[in-house]
């Protein structure tokens, strides 16, 4: 994991890293979620990751929004969170500046299953 190209994403619009799921643990402070959540729980009427990220990165200079498993779910199942990516937003939720998004997949050559739409906006980091 180059963890300098990944924080280098700070501040940075329509942007997300992409890491190996081990190296995960290694940044801090993390809100983490795994990518196959429901759509029932993902489009609850407020995020379910909302407050975690607002208190995590309240206190912190620099946080992490980590969504596991980036590639074990269907394209269809990845483009949903597109928006989050492109847009900082998330069903009315905007995530804060010094916020930065991360995908994890199992491992390098996972990474050709990663949804084209999503890996326009990543930069792998490892």
């Amino acid at each position: 994991m180059i963890k300098e190209l990944i924080d280098l994403q700070r501040n940075s619009k329509a942007t997300c890293a992409i890491i190996e799921d081990s190296d995960s643990g290694k940044l801090l402070p993390t809100v983490l979620m795994k990518a196959s959540v429901s759509d029932k729980f993902l489009f609850s009427n407020k995020p379910p990751f909302a407050d975690k990220i607002d208190e995590k990165c309240a206190k912190n200079k620099l946080c992490y929004f980590v969504i596991k498993g980036i590639d074990e779910i269907s394209t269809e199942q990845q483009n949903r969170y597109v928006g989050l990516v492109k847009d900082r937003e998330f069903n009315g939720y905007a995530i804060p500046n010094n916020c930065i998004l991360v995908f994890t997949v199992q491992n390098r050559s996972n990474l050709k299953k990663v949804s084209s739409e999503l890996y326009h906006f990543a930069v792998v980091a490892f």
